[in-house]
This record gives structure tokens, C-alpha cells and sequence, in this order.
């Protein structure tokens, strides 16, 4: 399956009208309450639009809604085995981690900013971008339902420190320093993915055997 404009990799398939009502939203993926369009293909060759509505992950399924709280009666669930091609669009960004770690707010809009600044006007950046997009959401998801481990803690740490980074950067008028705070934090951010896949994978092997 292949997606385009920056958006996560994997999807679900059938489409279903949620079935879960009483299942808590921690569980129910990561999103970043903004709305986008998305346009996906099934492996059968059905094309869908969905104009104006959010999105969660989670390491199975796309959920779609128009209303942000996901109301399970409203709440589509594509499944990710059943699709070809997912698009999407008004996608500011896809800080799937920091999102599940930190939540919205100044240290998302910060990374946000480095993001746009720093990494996605280079081809090396962007690649480092497609690499996290396509490996985040299922960690991501996974950090979003142990918020009180002791590993997310580790990654929220991380994102914060990146988050302060970031300002420091945006602040500071000497280019030499930004150049350093620019080399400090991709270091940070290829450390963070690596720190959040180890913790995914801690935490999903302590779900295996609870």
C-alpha cells in the first residue's frame, strides 16, 4: 500500500461505522486535531473521500470522523490490510510521537516549526521525515496507551528537551549557535525515534505476556 504528501504509510481496510462506543479515545490511536482530506483506495479499487475530518492511528486502522471526540456511531475504521493507496491532505504535520507524548501544545508547535524550518526544505531531511512517518504511528500508538510507564516518560523527556531546543534555536540571532542547536536536535530527533521504537517494543512484549 503507498500513501502520498507526507502522510503515515499503513491503513485499514474494511469499512466499518464504529463498533466500540465504550472504548476509552487513549485507546483509540494518536491524531493531531487537525482537519485534512483523505482519499483512499481499497485493494479492490473502491475510491473514498473524506473532505474536512480528523484522523487516529493506531498499529491496525485508520479512524475517520468529522467530529474530533470520534463518536463510535460517527467513527469510520479503515482496516490496513484491505487498502492500496491512501492521500492526504491539509496535513500540517504528522508528529505522530510527540503528539502521543506531549499532547498539543507548545512543545508540538515548536517541533512543528523545526520541522518546516530545518528538515523538510532538504532532501535529507525529508527523507529523515518519510523514515518517521512510516515507523511513528504504531509507537506512537503504543506510548499513547502506557502514558505512566516509566518509557514514555523517557520519550516525553526527550520531546521536551527537543521542544526547548527548538525555541532556543528560533530565538537565538547567531547563526553559529543556530547551526549547532539546527546538528543537536536532528541528532535528538534520530535518538528520540530509536529511544521510541525501543519502548514500543518493551511495552507491546509486557502487553504479550499481561
Amino acid at each position: 500500500m503507498s500513501t502520498e504528501d507526507g502522510s503515515d504509510t499503513e491503513t485499514e481496510a474494511d469499512v466499518d461505522a464504529g463498533d466500540d462506543a465504550d472504548r476509552p479515545l487513549s485507546e483509540m490511536g494518536v491524531g493531531d486535531g487537525r482537519e485534512k482530506h483523505l482519499h483512499v483506495v481499497t485493494a479492490s479499487g473502491k475510491e473514498i473521500d473524506h473532505d474536512e475530518v480528523y484522523l487516529k492511528h493506531t498499529e491496525t486502522e485508520y479512524l475517520v470522523c468529522s467530529d474530533s471526540d470520534f463518536p463510535a456511531a460517527e467513527t469510520t475504521r479503515y482496516r490496513k490490510e484491505n487498502l492500496a493507496h491512501v492521500k492526504i491532505t491539509q496535513h500540517h504535520s504528522n508528529c505522530f510521537i510527540t503528539t502521543a507524548t506531549a499532547g498539543e501544545g507548545p512543545t508540538l508547535d515548536s517541533l512543528r516549526g523545526f520541522r518546516a524550518d530545518v528538515l523538510a526544505p532538504s532532501p535529507t531531511g525529508r527523507g529523515l521525515l518519510r523514515l518517521y512517518e512510516a515507523i511513528s504511528p504504531p509507537i506512537a500508538a503504543t506510548l499513547a496507551r502506557h502514558p505512566e510507564s516509566t518509557a514514555t516518560h523517557l520519550v516525553r523527556g526527550l520531546v521536551d528537551r527537543c521542544g526547548s531546543l527548538a525555541d532556543r534555536r528560533r530565538a537565538t540571532s547567531e547563526d553559529g549557535e543556530r547551526a549547532a542547536l539546527s546538528v543537536a536536535l536532528i541528532v535528538l530527533y534520530v535518538v528520540g525515534v530509536c529511544l521510541g521504537a525501543l519502548a514500543h517494543g518493551w511495552l507491546r512484549a509486557r502487553e504479550q505476556f499481561n
